[in-house]
C-alpha cells in the first residue's frame, strides 16, 4: 500500500506555493470609503478592495476591512501624538519614560497584523489563502512591469 499523496489532494501546509488563485467573490466596485475615516483610513480601505482583486465580498467583509482601516486611523493618530509630544516624556517621580501612547500604537499593530494574517496580507496568510504571489504582485505593478 503506498502512502504517498494523491496530487489532488491538497494540505494546509505554508512551505508549498498554492496550486490555484483565491476564488472571485466579487466583481463590483469597491464600496465607497466610510466618510469618517481620515484620509489614511480612506487610503487603506481602497488599498485593501484593491488588493482583494474580488476576493472580499462587501456584504461579509466589509466591517473587517473598515475595522483594519480604522485601526490605521488609530495608529496615525497615536503616532502623530508621539511626533508631537517627543517619544521620551517625564514619569510621575521625574524618571524619563517612553511616551504612554506607545503603548496603544504596540496594541493596535497587534490588531492589525491579526486582521493581516485573515484578509491574506503576508505571505504565509496568502499561501494558506490559496492567493498565487505572481497574482498578488499583479495588483500592484502594472501590466507593463511583467
Amino acid at each position: 500500500m503506498s502512502h504517498a499523496k494523491s496530487p489532488e489532494l491538497r494540505t494546509g501546509n505554508a512551505n508549498y506555493a498554492a496550486e490555484a488563485e483565491a476564488p472571485i467573490v466579487y466583481e463590483g466596485r469597491a464600496p465607497r470609503a466610510p466618510g469618517h475615516l481620515s484620509s489614511t483610513g480612506k487610503e487603506i480601505w481602497r488599498a485593501v478592495w484593491q488588493a482583494g482583486s474580488g476576493a472580499y465580498s462587501p456584504d461579509t467583509d466589509r466591517n473587517l476591512i473598515l475595522r483594519y482601516a480604522e485601526l490605521y486611523d488609530r495608529r496615525s493618530q497615536l503616532l502623530d501624538a508621539v511626533d508631537a509630544d517627543g517619544l521620551m516624556t517625564i514619569g510621575s517621580t521625574g524618571q524619563p519614560v517612553v511616551h504612554p501612547a506607545m503603548r496603544y500604537v504596540e496594541s493596535t499593530e497587534k490588531e492589525l497584523r491579526a486582521i493581516e494574517t485573515v484578509i491574506g496580507f503576508t505571505p504565509e496568510a496568502r499561501m494558506r489563502l490559496g492567493i498565487v504571489a505572481a497574482e498578488a504582485r499583479k495588483v500592484q505593478a502594472g501590466p507593463e512591469d511583467f
